[in-house]
């Protein structure tokens, strides 16, 4: 069994579930925008996961009152970023993400 440290530095797997199609586009995107970098959105995702799941998502709230110390995305920003995306990609790519950013929002 994992120790719980090696539980919580292991990375999601934040893109399993959608088609391939999907991450075609996605790669596509990433590829071809000076404003992405690859990985950008498996690592905005994961951020918003990671916040939605979050009990400290209390404190970002405010946006003004979260301690931006620059070495971790900010969760506003990355969800942001991940409504953008949506809008950018294909529309059948564009509703699986959107899809899923619904069923996090929801948590919220």
């Amino acid at each position: 069994m994992p120790s719980t440290s090696a539980k919580r530095h292991r990375r999601l797997d934040v893109l399993k579930g959608f088609s391939g199609r999907f991450i075609a586009d996605l790669d596509h995107l990433e590829r071809t925008r000076n404003y992405l970098w690859p990985g950008d959105v498996a690592r905005a995702l994961e951020a918003w996961i990671r916040y939605e799941n979050s009990p400290a998502r209390r404190f970002w709230l405010n946006e003004s009152s979260a301690d931006d110390c620059g070495c971790c995305p900010h969760p506003v920003e990355q969800r942001e970023l991940l409504g953008f995306v949506a809008r950018a990609l294909p529309r059948k790519s564009a509703r699986e993400l959107r899809k899923r950013l619904e069923e996090l929002d929801a948590l919220y």
